[in-house]
């Protein structure tokens, strides 16, 4: 009897090896290399070298490619710090000395040491320009002046009380008495002749130097 023989034929799919290009399983493609269009990988060939495109350049290659062949980082240079704010100074006080003469008739009664009002009202005046924000008084000197009629011992002591009235009155108007100082020339210093009365006239006077402090606006 004929044994019948039955040969099973099995077919095995072999993939085909040594393919021109492969999808590269690492980092995703960039300008200037071949990507696969459906993974967007790189695409290498058999020997695991990534392709390059015809726009490809040293300045393109990657590091996972070409290593060794990418351009060098150039730190960036710090930004340059602010220049510091610098606060203006405080401009300096300015130094100011003014002089200001009074008629003693103008402020006394002959041979008294009592202020008139019209006397008060012009070292009312003086006072308003001096007392300002701007004005630091570092003194104030006040003198007492008479003509050389009668004894000069006379003439030198009323000189005086003329002086200290007028120290008395500028602190009632809120000055300093410790930045006020006070002499009595007498007839030592006159202004002009004592052989006219005109002249006379001049030398009866109060005399009041100030010496101050003034800022002035830096705007």
């Amino acid at each position: 009897m004929k044994k019948k023989m039955f040969i099973a034929i099995f077919v095995v799919a072999i993939p085909l090896l040594g393919q021109s290009a492969l999808a590269h399983q690492g980092g995703k493609a960039s300008e200037g290399y071949v990507g696969d269009g459906r993974s967007g990988h790189l695409v290498t060939n058999s020997a695991g070298q990534c392709l390059h495109t015809s726009s490809w350049s040293r300045e393109l290659a990657v590091e996972e490619c070409d290593a060794g062949m990418t351009p060098k980082k150039v730190a960036a240079e710090p930004e340059p710090k602010p220049a510091p704010v610098v606060a203006k100074p405080e401009p300096k006080p300015q130094p100011v000395i003014e002089k200001v003469s009074l008629k003693a008739g103008a402020l006394f009664d002959v041979g008294k040491a009592d202020l008139k009002p019209a006397g008060k009202s012009e070292l009312d005046a003086m006072v308003s320009k001096i007392r300002d924000g701007n004005t630091q008084i570092e003194q104030i000197t006040v003198t007492g002046h008479t003509d050389s009629v009668g004894a000069r011992d006379y003439n030198r002591k009323l000189s005086e009380l003329r002086a200290e009235a007028v120290k008395d009155y500028l602190v009632s108007r809120g000055l300093s008495g410790d930045r006020i100082v006070t002499k009595g020339a007498g007839d030592a210093q006159p202004a002009a002749s004592n052989k006219t009365a005109a002249g006379r006239a001049q030398n009866r006077r109060v005399d009041i130097d100030i010496r101050a402090q003034r800022t002035t606006s830096g705007n």
